[in-house]
């Protein structure tokens, strides 16, 4: 069996959530079948031998994080006669892409329908996604996942969601989890000098990891945390993809008398994002939807106690483990908040059963799932 990966989305300097899950998912796919081929813009730690052609690597150096577009016409020109040349038996999308005519058997992956549920109709989050890239993805999915022997997803909550918004058969739409690096990420971790490099004290801040985006749902978080104790601070850490929704939060932290005890962290090197976790009181991603949460079981795997939202894919991610409030409710998210800073034993509840929860997340369960799942599509 002989598989192309294309993994031309993956830029690993600057890796959010689902390049992380391209990145991890193809070295683990590669420790298992050192046959397979890799296609990407750039050398990729583990793999020895991928295949990087120079119109890619000069788009991007022109382009940079914008050139969606390249990528996209590459995808259904050039990757596509490769695949012929190369007489690939199967070609996996770790993203949401893919080729409207394969050569052979496709495979790819959707992470969550954000085009779909956060766009002009829903209030407040109007700008989450370009209106192009919504009408791309709306145009183009369709036909792709009907050419498509199979589909992953990283939930269960986001296949029936898959299932349910395009009519797919339940048959065709396969779950594999996302996974976290337990090398970097784990509750043995000595965070002292990278609290000193960053002005932040053990246990006196509430963390938030995430792009900045409207449908994380921040302004809420920034609300929620005014109406604790003054002592406490609020982390945001993440790549600033809406500068509007970033000076809203700012602004709506200054007029609550809190814009002192929020700090704004744009991009954390991987090495710091552990230390982060492992001394903050607690993690609170209060997001309005996830097709999954990686951060979540970070932060547990790093004993941090977690607060989500009770929708879509985060309940069944974070599983017993968390607390788990209306996102669409400061009150709900603020009595969360208050929980964790009153009862100890709580706290302390919550880190054992964190630990025990992201265990069960392991990229290479999860490669080892999506290489069946690529077996038995090739027998088909």
């Amino acid at each position: 069996m002989k598989i192309l990966i294309n993994a031309t989305c993956i830029e690993a300097a600057r890796a959010t959530g689902i390049e992380r899950f391209a990145l991890h998912i193809v070295r683990e796919l590669y420790r298992i079948d050192p046959s397979v081929a890799v296609v990407a813009s750039e050398p990729l730690t583990g793999i020895p031998e991928v295949i990087i052609p120079k119109e890619l690597v000069a788009s991007r150096l022109l382009l940079g994080r914008r050139d969606f577009f390249s990528r996209a016409v590459w995808d259904q020109t050039i990757f596509r006669f490769m695949a012929a040349r190369l007489s690939a038996d199967l070609v996996f999308f770790p993203i949401q892409d893919g080729i409207f005519l394969p050569p052979t058997k496709q495979i790819v992956t959707v992470h969550d329908l954000h085009y779909l549920h956060f766009n002009d109709a829903v209030a407040g989050c109007r700008q989450e996604i370009p209106a192009y890239r919504r009408f791309l993805y709306r145009v183009k999915m369709p036909h792709i996942f009907k050419r498509s022997t199979a589909i992953v997803t990283v939930s269960e909550a986001a296949r029936l969601d898959i299932i349910n918004s395009f009519g797919i058969s339940p048959e065709k739409v396969h779950v594999v989890y996302n996974g976290y690096d337990s090398k970097r990420f784990h509750n043995k971790i000595n965070s002292k000098q990278v609290l000193e490099r960053l002005g932040l004290t053990r246990g006196d801040y509430f963390l938030f990891v995430g792009s900045i985006l409207r449908h994380k749902n921040i302004v809420r978080l920034v609300q929620a945390f005014a109406r604790q104790d003054a002592h406490m601070s609020l982390v945001i850490v993440g790549v600033c993809k809406d500068t509007d929704y970033l000076e809203e939060i700012m602004e709506i932290s200054t007029k609550l008398g809190v814009g002192g005890r929020l700090k704004y962290l744009k991009y954390v090197a991987d090495d710091d994002l552990p230390s982060l976790y492992s001394a903050a009181v607690a993690f609170i991603l209060p997001s309005l939807h996830e097709g999954f949460g990686v951060p979540i079981i970070e932060a547990m795997a790093c004993g941090t106690p977690v607060i989500t939202s009770n929708c879509s894919a985060m309940p069944e991610v974070a599983g017993d483990a968390a607390l788990l409030v209306d996102p669409y409710s400061v009150e709900s998210i603020s009595a969360a908040m208050n929980e964790i800073l009153e009862n100890p034993l709580l706290t302390q509840k919550l880190r054992r059963a964190g630990l025990e929860r992201s265990a069960a997340f392991r990229w290479a369960n999860s490669a080892r799932k999506l290489y069946e799942l690529c077996q038995k599509v090739h027998e088909l």
